[in-house]
């Protein structure tokens, strides 16, 4: 087998065995459900799965600049939304902190595979305090200074109405408190890169491995930048009963046909050069042998038909 098939065989079932190891990892993490969410603070999202977050809608970034909402949907790139407060004292930088661990441990770059957008709720705040929690935000990234995240992560304040507007659009609840706190879900939303609801995480733990499946998903395979990560999107389903992703047993299947099929056409072909090879390398040596034939034929008649070659052919005279 020449070097190109056997690098690319080698891909092929390290991407594979890649899969199919991290089956069991998958499925076993589980991210919190609704209720749970609502036991544990109070409030609870009404999914609005497949709803549009409003493009039109305006809020200011950390700069101090009024943005579009639409300006972060390019039709190629993911989102992370998250809905927070700044002032929160707990729940919300816990959500952040955790979301940071998961997206150092994701092999896909924000800015680059993915955007970042958080966005306050909280109507009374201010620029300031965005830019605040994106620059500690950024210090906790590992990729923080590049400028990929310096592009795709960015966080927001916002007036009322354009808050109210995003929040009724993703079913995400907030009650203000007594105290000056707000009572909210725990939760952060995935959107397509035409800013489409395409799936929801619950808690305080984003499993790295869940977030990058709910990208691939939110992005139809789009950004999966290797043979590992498309085969992670043909193979895995959300499964909402389970809440996480599980191996679907068809789609292996398929691939494994796909594979078997792929090896007979590599055997074949390998079997069929290996023959031509035979062939060829006979041939020459059969060429090679009537050349050298001929040599020694050539020879004998030039030794043969020399004059002086034989003892008779001196005529001059005997001494």
């Amino acid at each position: 087998m020449n070097k190109p098939l056997r690098t690319n065989l080698m891909i092929t079932l390290l991407a594979i065995a890649s899969v199919l190891s991290i089956a069991p990892v998958v499925h076993a993490q589980r991210l919190l459900e609704r209720s749970e969410v609502k036991d544990l603070n109070g409030v609870e999202v009404t999914e609005q799965l497949g709803n549009h977050v409003p493009l039109e809608a305006s809020f200011t970034n950390s700069k101090g600049e009024e943005i579009v909402f639409g300006k972060y949907f390019d039709d190629e790139t993911p989102v992370i939304l998250v809905m927070v407060y700044y002032e929160c004292p707990v729940v919300c930088p816990v959500v952040l902190s955790q979301l940071t661990t998961s997206l150092n441990k994701l092999d896909y770059t924000a800015g680059e595979d993915f955007r970042l957008l958080v966005v306050s709720f909280d109507h009374t705040e201010t620029t300031s305090m965005a830019l605040g929690e994106r620059t500690n935000f950024l210090g906790e990234y590992n990729k923080g200074n590049t400028p990929q995240a310096l592009e795709g992560i960015e966080f927001h304040t916002g007036d009322a109405l354009n808050i109210r507007r995003l929040v009724n659009s993703i079913g995400f609840g907030f009650n203000p408190l007594n105290n000056g706190d707000f009572s909210h879900p725990i939760s952060l939303m995935i959107l397509s890169p035409k800013g489409k609801v395409t799936r929801y995480m619950y808690g305080f733990d984003y499993p790295p491995q869940e977030l990058k499946l709910s990208l691939l998903d939110a992005s139809q395979g789009k950004i999966a930048d290797s043979l590992g990560d498309r085969l992670l999107h043909f193979c895995y389903r959300f499964d909402p009963l389970a809440g996480s992703y599980s191996i679907q047993a068809f789609r292996v299947m398929q691939v494994g046909a796909l594979l078997t099929v792929l090896f007979i056409i590599i055997g074949l072909t390998i079997l069929f050069m290996g023959d031509r090879v035979r062939r060829k390398l006979y041939q020459a040596k059969l060429s090679e042998a009537e050349i050298d034939n001929d040599a020694h034929i050539d020879d004998s008649h030039s030794s043969n038909t020399h004059p002086g070659s034989y003892a008779g052919a001196h005529t001059g005279p005997v001494s």
